[in-house]
């Protein structure tokens, strides 16, 4: 039995856990009968009571682990997410939760016993536009200088219940404690060091297993996984967005569909499928539809321009410092719709 894995630091004060219910739930739209796990800081937990609960009814297993008191938010999660494989039994396919499932998430055959992931921004680092920054992250921490050219985005990963798989979690769990010890607390640069020292054991998935929307419109056709990155959601500081706006802002990407959902209720049903009302179903079950109209209007060429960093920082500033200059863009979006 494959598991989907979830992992999750939370508090009232942020919206992770609203996004990881948004998507469990679209997991279970394209998947129903998928086995659910989340893992989970005994911090967070305690937090689960009231609309928060509702989570832990969404998921079939439950994993708790009490950690370090002083450990920051950001630092629980990567501990988490590090020693994930030596704490749940199984093999599973785990996925961060700025994530939408829109497709069938059946693990191939040839998976079997194996590590596998899609390439950080779908292409070979030696293309990458943050090379130099990795290349002088891993010098930074007297790491390898990633001889093939690989770099994986951890955002989506299935990992084998093998003992060379446990072994090679248990590693990256010590790098990245090491890097901790050298304040450099991010995850990616000891990932892919462990990848170094177990002889590149990691295989490539197809781009479609974990869509990176601003780089990987090309696998969009065929995505299972859209992947967001949570510097994309844009807040819109409480401003109305007009329809025209959803070329270029599906509701799935605003941050008030996640802060919204905290003072809604959320349903679990006998299948644990979840339903939270009819808005809120639908962006979730028909999140691929909504990139695929801004390809549909804009092209190609414009879909990567509005999916890109650029242009989600630069409409996160107009909402917030300028909104009237937003009207030209709702224009636009009326005239291209």
């Amino acid at each position: 039995m494959i598991k989907y894995l979830f992992v999750l630091t939370s508090s009232p004060k942020d919206f992770y856990c609203e996004q990881t219910v948004v998507a469990i739930a679209s997991l279970r739209d394209h998947n129903p009968g998928a086995f659910v796990t989340l893992l989970t800081d005994d911090k967070t937990a305690e937090t689960l009571t009231g609309p928060r609960a509702a989570i832990k009814e969404a998921v079939d297993e439950l994993k708790i682990l009490t950690l370090d008191e002083k450990f920051t938010p950001m630092l629980r999660s990567r501990y988490l997410k590090t020693v994930m494989r030596n704490v749940v039994d199984g093999d599973f396919l785990y996925m961060d939760s700025d994530i939408a499932v829109v497709g069938d998430l059946s693990i191939p055959k040839e998976w079997e016993g194996g590590i596998y992931a899609v390439l950080d921004f779908h292409t070979n680092l030696s293309k990458a536009i943050n090379r130099k920054k990795v290349l002088n992250n891993a010098k930074r921490m007297g790491f390898s200088p990633i001889l093939n050219d690989e770099i994986f985005n951890g955002g989506v990963m299935f990992a084998a219940d093998t003992p060379e798989a446990r072994k090679f979690f248990e590693t990256w769990h010590e790098l990245w404690l090491y890097c901790v010890s050298k304040n450099f607390p991010y995850d990616m640069a000891s990932l892919a060091e462990t990848n170094f020292k177990f002889g590149y054991i990691t295989q490539k998935m197809p781009g479609g297993w974990n869509c990176q929307l601003a780089y990987g419109n090309r696998f969009l056709p065929t995505a299972k996984v859209l992947h967001f990155f949570g510097s994309r959601i844009v807040d819109t500081c409480g401003h109305k967005v007009p329809e025209s706006m959803n070329l270029f802002l599906p509701k799935i990407l605003r941050k008030d569909f996640y802060t919204n959902l905290k003072n809604l209720p959320v349903t679990v049903n006998a299948d644990k499928s979840i339903s939270i009302n009819a808005y809120y179903d639908d962006v979730i079950l028909h999140a691929k539809e909504a990139f695929e109209y801004q390809t549909k209007k804009v092209g190609a060429a414009g879909a990567y321009i509005i999916r890109s960093y650029a242009f989600a920082k630069s409409l996160a500033w107009l909402y917030k410092k300028m909104p009237i200059l937003v009207k030209p863009l709702a224009l636009l979006g009326k005239i291209l719709g």
